[in-house]
């Protein structure tokens, strides 16, 4: 954009004013004073145009996902090609409120939900320009950087020109995770392990006991601490395991009825929890999957990530740091469960992370419970609703402490 300053606007008209004067009196150093005005004023605007339409502004993150708490290097590139410099520009870019943003010479403002960093520079003749600042986010969620905006004069100073560019970049902050409770993939955590065929890939969760090393063993399970203490290398014997594949269902409502608001602590608490139970099952290099109540990019009445054996623990992840409430939450699980059902099996576990127990649920999965399908149930925060007996456990987890019930 280009707003012209008082001397843009009214020399054009005095400068033909003059050449008029000029060739009317026959006097040819009046018309010349006219004609160079002119050619300034033409001068002017068409340096204008050309710094406005070769300026370049352009944003970079060093990493798009980040942890909570983790620094991201954020940078502003001006890149100025032309023959002349632009000086005193102000430059300016909108974060959410959400980030914080430290760096040298840079303004905090915050004003609403969004907050503006801006400075001063000046971009040399043919020079590029690099700004770093440090962004720093709190809370789990996609955020959005930018629009950024430069303001600064032609080289006359006769023009203000804003260049604005709307291209954003996004963050992604994953949820918080925790580690998994001992004996959390048991069916009975008080009664230990439902124990597997010998011939059944072992479980990465629980240890049998610790044994002498044989040729042949990999070298991930050796246990340092009893290998040190014995004076003799060690193994860890891993129980086998039955589980083939897990299957994540959050249902993150928070109230009875939707008008009732969102308790927002104890959505986090179920983002949190289903977070680590995905990261742990893709780490153990399970069969893992993700259903969920609530809206996506692209996905407004519930999402649906099918198992398969090289889930992606990122992909699974940014899915529930996107992860927003809905008024629909309620109504959106019976067509979860539908398409959900067809993947549950006999060798599946079903790990249910919700406020409350729906009765679609009982209604859908009780037939599924019967060829033998196990179900675990994570409560965010300490009130257990009524379960149906064949719910094989139940887990309480609030602010990153798990207890079982």
């Amino acid at each position: 954009m280009i707003f012209p300053a008082w001397r843009q606007q009214i020399l054009p008209s005095l400068a033909i004013l003059w050449a008029v004067a000029g060739l009317l009196s026959n006097r040819f150093s009046i018309l010349a004073i006219g004609l160079f005005l002119w050619g300034l004023s033409v001068l002017s605007s068409h340096m204008a145009h050309r710094t406005l339409s070769n300026i370049a502004i352009s944003l970079k993150l060093s990493q798009t996902h980040a942890e909570i708490g983790e620094t991201v290097v954020s940078e502003i590139m001006i890149e100025n090609p032309l023959p002349w410099p632009i000086l005193n520009a102000r430059w300016s870019i909108d974060l959410p409120r959400n980030l914080w943003a430290e760096g040298a010479d840079t303004a905090q403002i915050v004003r609403g939900a969004n907050q503006t960093i801006k400075g001063t520079l000046w971009v040399g003749a043919r020079q590029r320009v690099r700004i770093r600042y440090r962004l720093n986010g709190q809370d789990r969620g996609r955020w959005n950087i930018g629009p950024s905006s430069l303001a600064f004069h032609d080289p006359l100073k006769w023009s203000q020109l804003i260049h604005l560019d709307n291209h954003q970049q996004h963050l992604t902050i994953w949820p918080r995770r925790y580690p998994l409770p001992p004996g959390f993939w048991s069916h009975n955590a008080d009664r230990g392990l439902i124990k597997g065929k010998p011939w059944d890939p072992d479980d990465p969760f629980r240890i049998m006991h610790i044994r002498p090393y044989q040729p042949g063993d990999a070298i991930h399970l050796v246990a340092p601490y009893a290998s040190a203490r014995l004076r003799q290398l060690m193994i860890k014997q891993r129980e086998p395991m039955k589980t083939s594949s897990v299957e994540v269902l959050l249902h993150p409502k928070t109230t009875e009825q939707h008008w009732h608001g969102i308790v927002r602590s104890v959505m986090e608490d179920a983002v949190s929890a289903a977070a680590s139970i995905v990261e742990a099952a893709v780490l153990a290099k399970l069969v893992t999957g993700l259903s969920g109540t609530g809206s996506l990019p692209g996905h407004i009445r519930g999402f649906r990530f099918a198992p398969h054996r090289h889930s992606s623990a990122q992909e699974l992840l940014t899915a529930l740091a996107w992860l927003q409430p809905s008024s629909t939450m309620g109504d959106d699980l019976v067509p979860v469960l539908t398409q959900l059902l067809p993947r549950l099996t006999y060798d599946t576990t079903l790990v249910i992370v919700g406020r409350y127990w729906e009765d679609d649920l009982t209604q859908n999965l009780q037939a599924k419970v019967l060829r033998g399908l196990k179900v675990i149930l994570v409560v965010p925060g300490d009130e257990i609703p009524t379960l149906p007996e064949w719910v094989n456990n139940v887990w309480r987890f609030s602010h990153g402490e798990w207890s079982h019930d």
